[in-house]
Formats: C-alpha cells, sequence, structure tokens
C-alpha cells in the first residue's frame, strides 16, 4: 500500500535554522577567523547558500496547481537546484544520477568500487587549488586500468569506469580522495568482456602510490627531500579500499546503491543538532578513532565554514567516465548505432551472442545517451513514496498547472486568499535529535523526521524547479477547513 507523501518544511531544517541565524555573522567574521585556513570565500559558494535560504520558501515565488475536477488547489514553491550544500535539491541529483548509471549506463557485468585516498600531509596541496585534483583522476584510473591490463593479459583492453571525486571526510575534515566504479574487467576490441578474479589489490595500491608521488614531484608540488621521506614511510598513508567482492552482474540495486555513495553529499542533515540559546551545533556520525567520540561540537560559524568548503567551483567536473563509459564513446555509439567497443577501437566486430567460457562475459552494447536522462519530480516522488503528488486529495482527479507567480504583489494577493501570509514568517522548531543532547545516549528516532532519501524535492523539467510547502511533517498534522457560506468546506493544506 503506498506511504503518504509529506513534503519537507524547509524551515524547520536545524541547516536552515544555522545559516538563517548565523551567515551575516559568519560573513563578517570570515576573513579573520576563516580564510587563513580555507582560502578566500568564494562568490559562487555565497550565491549557493543564498539560493538555499530561499529553497522552499513560499513568498519568493510559487507555481499553482489546480484539479479541474474540484477546484482544489496547491501551491509549489521554487527550489534552489543548488549541489552539495542543499540537502533537497542534491538528493534528487544524486537519485536521478545513480539510476541513470546503474541502469542506463553500466553494462550487465559485476563491478567494484575502488576508493583512493592520499596521506594527511599531501591533502592540503589541493585544499586551495581544487584544478589539481584532475591529477588525482588521471592517476587513479590510469593505474587501475594498468593493472587490469596487466592482470588479463590485455595490453589494448578498455575499462569502463565511473569516478567521482569526494573532498570531504566524517564530521566535514577535508579529506580530498576518488571513488571509482567500475566493470572489474576490460573490454576487448570484439565486444567480449574479460572478468578478472577476485584478488588482493595490494599491488594496486601500491602501484597508486609511486605514480601519485611521481606526479606530484613532476608537477613540483612536493620537494624531492618530501618525495624521499614518505617513500621511507613504514605505513605509507595511502589506501585502496575495494569491498568484499563484486556486485553481481544481476544486481541493478547494488549498483545503484554504490553510485549513490558515488554521489552522496558531504553531510546529512539528521545527523545535525542546533541550539539556538549556546549557537552551537552537534554533529553525530559515526565513532571516530582519532577524536575516541561519535559526535562533534562546531560553533555555528566553523560549521559553516566547514560545510561551504566542499562546495566546488561553479562548473566543476566531480564526475568522470573513462573507456567504455566515457562522454565520447557513448556519443559515438548514439551517432552510429555501434558498439561501444568498435566505436571506441575501430576495429573488431559488434557484441553478440559468442562462445563463453568462465573468464569471458559477453556484454551488448548500450545506447545510453552522453547525459544522464533527467528524471520528472512525479517519478521521484513514486520511487520514494509510491504515490503520485499530483493526484488531488480531494476527489482523486489530476491537477494541472493554473499559472506561475513571482510578482511580489502577486504573491501576497494569492498567501493571504488562502490563508498563508502571516505564517510564512514564523520559524518552526526542528525535531528533536534521536538523542540525549547531555549523555550523547541514543533515543528512538522521531516519527515526524523522515530518512533524508525520503525528503526528495526536485521538479518537473516543463516547470520551474519547485516543490511543496503546505504539508506538516507531525503525524496529526490535519488540513484546515473553512466553511463557506453556500455549504461547501475549503480544505487549505497549509
Amino acid at each position: 500500500m503506498p506511504s503518504i507523501y509529506r513534503p519537507r518544511r524547509p524551515r524547520a531544517s536545524p541547516l536552515w535554522q544555522v545559516v538563517h541565524t548565523s551567515w551575516s555573522d559568519f560573513q563578517a567574521g570570515y576573513e579573520t577567523c576563516h580564510r587563513k585556513k580555507h582560502g578566500p570565500l568564494s562568490r559562487h559558494a555565497v550565491n549557493v547558500v543564498r539560493s538555499f535560504l530561499r529553497c522552499g520558501d513560499i513568498s519568493s515565488g510559487f507555481t499553482r496547481l489546480q484539479c479541474p475536477d474540484c477546484g482544489h488547489e496547491r501551491l509549489l514553491a521554487f527550489t534552489c537546484k543548488g549541489r552539495y550544500f542543499c540537502p533537497a535539491c542534491h538528493q534528487r541529483r544524486v537519485r536521478t544520477g545513480a539510476w541513470w548509471i546503474a541502469r542506463e549506463l553500466c553494462h550487465p557485468v559485476p563491478h567494484r568500487q575502488f576508493v583512493f585516498t592520499m596521506p594527511r600531509p599531501l591533502r592540503g596541496i589541493f585544499r586551495k587549488r581544487r584544478e589539481l585534483l584532475g591529477l588525482l583522476f588521471q592517476t587513479a584510473t590510469g593505474c587501475l586500468r594498468d593493472w587490469f591490463r596487466a592482470r588479463l593479459d590485455l595490453p589494448e583492453g578498455r575499462i569502463a569506469a565511473v569516478a567521482a571525486v569526494q573532498t570531504f571526510g566524517d564530521y566535514l575534515v577535508f579529506h580530498p580522495h576518488l571513488h571509482v566504479l567500475a566493470a572489474t574487467g576490460l573490454f576487448d576490441g570484439e565486444g567480449r568482456f574479460h572478468l578478472l578474479p577476485v584478488e588482493s589489490v595490494e599491488p594496486l595500491a601500491d602501484l597508486f602510490r609511486h605514480r601519485f608521488l611521481a606526479v606530484l614531484r613532476k608537477e613540483k608540488l612536493i620537494s624531492e627531500k618530501k618525495l624521499r621521506e614518505l617513500l621511507e614511510w613504514r605505513h605509507s598513508g595511502f589506501s585502496l579500499d575495494a569491498g568484499p567482492k563484486p556486485v553481481a552482474s544481476t544486481d541493478v540495486e547494488g549498483r545503484q546503491a554504490l553510485a549513490e555513495y558515488l554521489l552522496r553529499a558531504p553531510f546529512s542533515v539528521e545527523k545535525i543538532t542546533w541550539n539556538a540559546t549556546t549557537r552551537k551545533v552537534i554533529y553525530r556520525s559515526s565513532r571516530s578513532w582519532r577524536m575516541k567520540r561519535n559526535f562533534e561540537v562546531f560553533s555555528a560559524e566553523d560549521f559553516l565554514a566547514a560545510a561551504i568548503e566542499h562546495i566546488p567551483p561553479k562548473s566543476a567536473q566531480t564526475v568522470r567516465y573513462y573507456g567504455i563509459y566515457s562522454n565520447k564513446t557513448r556519443g559515438m555509439v548514439a551517432k552510429t548505432g555501434e558498439t561501444a567497443n568498435r566505436a571506441g577501437s575501430g576495429e573488431g566486430g559488434k557484441g553478440g551472442a559468442r562462445p563463453s567460457t568462465p573468464e569471458i562475459i559477453l556484454a551488448p552494447a548500450r545506447h545510453a545517451g552522453s547525459r544522464p536522462i533527467r528524471t520528472h519530480w512525479r517519478e521521484l516522488i513514486r520511487r520514494v513514496w509510491g504515490a503520485d503528488p499530483h493526484i488531488c486529495p480531494c476527489c482523486k482527479g489530476v491537477m494541472k498547472t493554473a499559472g506561475t507567480f513571482q510578482r511580489p504583489e502577486e504573491i501576497q494577493f494569492y498567501l493571504r486568499l488562502f490563508g498563508l501570509w502571516e505564517g510564512i514568517v514564523d520559524i518552526p522548531p526542528p525535531p528533536k535529535p534521536p538523542y540525549d543532547v547531555v549523555t550523547m545516549e541514543p533515543l528512538d528516532p522521531p516519527p515526524q523526521w523522515n530518512s533524508e532519501s525520503e525528503r526528495i524535492e526536485a521538479a518537473d523539467p516543463d516547470q520551474p524547479e519547485l516543490f511543496i510547502e503546505d504539508a506538516d511533517q507531525s503525524s496529526g498534522w490535519k488540513p484546515r477547513e473553512i466553511r463557506l457560506d453556500d455549504g461547501r468546506i475549503l480544505v487549505l493544506d497549509d
């Protein structure tokens, strides 16, 4: 049975209240308190945060949905469409991108996630020069390709991989590392997939360590003395995590879960507790071996500085595609209709039914477009809630768009008409955290605070970016009703 769709209330979010309360003080003191550590405050980051404050603000504009059968109306506020800061908008990107990667891009072969990390002394190189993260992309994927080729004895074999850089670790620390979702093997020129058996990845980790240090030295980012020191370390600080085993070729849900982790946000709203009295942010996560606890306490300004540091520069490419999954190969496949392998290598035939051995899996060509397909807002809500948000709650008809309003006088008129004008200035209290803020002992999670994956707000591409502002998260919420002169009852979703 489908669950009831309850849209989020953005002003009840502890993140919104932290930004609303402390953003002015943060900007005023940034040069003194944070510039030395985090670098200059990016204009793009400022615009992202300001847009987040208006995300879902019905007083900034909305679209009216109206049922043509019974006349019931609903107001949908605009969203900011930001990434890596607004939890709802970024989660929409995660769901849409992961769905496309797992179901449209990836071939039906085993896949594995490889996580390449670097030692702490090298991370500061990339803190204020994010363009250098391209070296991490090139080195890690090149090592993965060459290791596959050596192990399978396929000098011309092609990988199929999606790589995403993440600059954050637990508790929002700056920790640049690379996640690579790759087919566990290589494609040859005839369209066959050669599977690599599960084995230790220590040789790959050692190869990555030496190549990455050589690249940094070549670019004059480290000295010869520092290079020798890092090579002499007993524990190098470089690590490679590949998980216990690959995801099976038929496990689409498993691939999608890996892709969602690949694209995830730097922090979770559910882990944030905002204390307006002390102006402190408590962020709970997994237990840290370094801090010996499972929470961190920030001042509001320090939390904002740590959070916006992970907003990538405008138009920065945080996800890249390689080999069979590269943009060039996909574009050629879409244009010519040939197999990905023939389009990329210029030789061989189309993938088809061929004799197979235990180490060769036939992989038919995929014709995924050069870009992810943009999923409709309604479809995303159906996937999560199992219900259609465009269905009228009164007569079950399909609601239609009745107009978009952005002019202040129009906004005020309709909000007063619906009885919402006075209420938009109220800031509801955030949900209580699922733990005792004094003892830090866990409690039962409050029922009104749903998981982050269930608070997706996206928009139909035929409309502006929208989401519904008109429902309460509490389980006891009921819509207000006004009895009209003719005896009918007007139901207000406020």
